[in-house]
């Protein structure tokens, strides 16, 4: 199995055609959790297994307490709406006032996927981070293309950085075992109030941190997103031509497809890609659960449903409409992205993060495009949703350390989390001021060049704030981004299991929902009937989901795994 790319927050430097919420969902297209209590960070079978019975995790998150800087121009909330800034705030708060570091080195291995900056005694904007901390920072940055050659020969070594990135848990055998015996256990300084000492972490919601636990431990530094990854984007401009109003229900959206749909002019209503990733809008259009569905402590998996069903039956009425790009459901996110920009598509699926990527791209291929964020709608008498699926982009973890050191790192990590509206954030995404960025009229900070090579280094996947909306080339964007992920989030269904354990689902989990997409594919593109999906259901449940489902029951009761 391919692991897709990695998402890319809202702000600038960076941006990605797919984002992560395929790491949190299992084969299937749908939330699955391993056996150490968390998303799992890929999709994949890792091999690794768990011991002890299914169970709820009991350890006590991090207090959170809010960030008391700016005031945004549009509020933040607390189910995790980010706050919208229009312009740049002029009364930064300073977050950390002592260098975390007294004339030491840190090591830190990370990803890029961006350009290599410049190197530390080149780059004006690493040194003064470095002044900033007190101390050397000895970054390690992999191009995306060698991670996983680089991450392994690391580990194999027994040379661990004291921060490392974990963006794909397959790539370590056994990761509550590696956690155990090479990683430093947070938890003694991160719990409830202990995490008041980094006030930047603190910051960060507990829905967030909860995704850093395993097996009843903070492991994780969190590298945070915005709770779901949305259902796709539109182009008001295609519907606007064709004088369609936006969709009120799974009816109306048939309808605007077949109209939005002039092979003659090269255009087609949805750009699909591998693995029909269409199917996700039409999921939450028709309701589908996130992962799992409790009805009183019963659990049906979200593929078992009437809803499931539904939305399968729907998305083969669409292929057989011809409302897809002929040939999309072979390419790739890039191609999907690229396919979306130029027009050959109204529709795509897409994450959340990629909004302000398509909003410049597509503003410099055509004024008058106007992407917008995908709000699903139900069939007539039914109910639409999103789900709790883009919580992370990855967690950085920490080597064994003792006490003093531990404490050491937390606060170097505590600098790199430092919110927007933070003079440490305002050097981490612009640099210096006068050499790597200036100021319009309005004191919104502007890359120079030298700014745009230098902050290609990838502070944010070491720790990271909570999400932020501000583009002040595009201020319309954020506060349409900040209405639509109102009202996604306001949208968001929970998966049940979220912070259970299943053994069973950790070893067998991807490997046999892996089968079960594979038939699904088939039966969208026409190759096999709805019968042959639910037989593989059925299979699916023989093979091992059966297990798995009484694993999470008994979890949820506060009982012990059966045997």
């Amino acid at each position: 199995m391919t692991t897709p790319p990695l998402s890319r927050p809202f702000n600038r430097p960076f941006d990605r055609p797919f984002n992560r919420r395929s790491f949190l969902r299992s084969a299937v297209g749908v939330a699955v959790m391993s056996a150490t209590g968390v998303p799992t960070l890929v999709a994949c079978s890792n091999g690794s297994t768990a011991s002890g019975p299914a169970r709820a995790s009991s350890v006590t998150l991090p207090t959170y307490v809010a960030f008391e800087g700016p005031k945004p121009d549009l509020p933040g909330t607390a189910d995790g709406v980010p706050p919208g800034y229009l312009t740049y705030p002029k009364d930064l708060v300073t977050t950390v006032k002592t260098p975390p570091l007294s004339g030491g080195t840190v090591s830190v291995m990370t990803d890029i996927f961006d350009p290599l900056p410049p190197a530390k005694d080149k780059n004006a904007a690493w040194q003064a981070v470095e002044q900033k901390l007190g101390g050397t920072l000895d970054l390690t940055i992999v191009p995306d293309s060698d991670w996983a050659t680089k991450f392994q020969t690391v580990l194999a070594a027994n040379e661990l950085p004291d921060l490392v990135l974990l963006s794909d848990s397959s790539l370590v055998n056994n990761l509550p075992a590696f956690l155990s015996a090479k990683c430093t256990d947070l938890t003694p300084y991160l719990s409830g109030d202990k995490v008041k000492d980094y006030p930047n972490l603190a910051n960060i919601p507990q829905v967030i941190w909860q995704a850093c636990v395993v097996q009843d431990k903070i492991y994780g530094l969190p590298i945070p997103r915005s709770i779901t990854g949305g259902a796709g984007f539109y182009n008001k401009r295609l519907f606007d031509a064709a004088g369609i109003e936006y969709p009120a229900t799974a009816e109306d959206f048939l309808a605007a497809c077949k109209e939005l749909t002039r092979p003659q002019q090269g255009q087609w209503a949805i750009v699909n890609s591998k693995g029909n990733t269409f199917f996700t809008m039409i999921q939450q259009m028709f309701g589908v659960p996130n992962g799992w569905k409790d009805d009183g402590g019963k659990l049906t998996r979200s593929f078992e449903t009437p809803e499931y069903k539904a939305a399968l039956e729907f998305a083969v009425q669409l292929v057989k409409a011809g409302v897809t790009v002929p040939g999309s459901d072979g390419i790739d996110g890039t191609a999907r992205k690229n396919a979306f920009r130029a027009g050959k598509g109204a529709l795509v699926y897409d994450g959340f993060p990629a909004y302000s990527g398509y909003v410049k791209d597509m503003a410099r291929l055509d004024p008058k495009n106007d992407p917008r964020a995908f709000v699903p709608m139900a069939p007539k008498g039914g109910k639409a949703n999103t789900w709790s699926d883009n919580i992370l982009f990855a967690y950085t973890l920490m080597k064994k350390a003792d006490e003093k050191r531990a404490k050491e790192l937390l606060a170097v990590a505590n600098f790199f989390a430092a919110p927007f509206g933070s003079t440490e954030n305002l050097l981490l995404t612009y640099g210096v001021e006068g050499v790597d960025f200036t100021r319009d009229a309005k004191g919104n900070p502007t890359l120079t060049s030298k700014g745009e090579a230098e902050l290609t280094v990838p502070w944010k996947y070491i720790t990271a704030p909570p999400q932020a909306l501000y583009n002040a080339q595009f201020p319309t964007y954020v506060e349409r981004a900040h209405e639509d992920l109102t009202k996604l989030i306001g949208m968001v269904v929970k998966d049940p299991t979220a912070s259970l354990i299943s053994p069973t689902n950790d070893k067998f989990g991807g490997d046999i929902g892996q089968a079960l997409t594979d038939v699904r594919n088939d039966v969208i593109a026409g190759r096999k009937p709805i019968s042959a999906f639910e037989a593989a259901v059925k299979k699916w449940a023989k093979d091992g989901g059966d297990k798995i489902r009484g694993e999470f029951e008994s979890a949820l009761s506060g009982g012990a795994s059966p045997r």
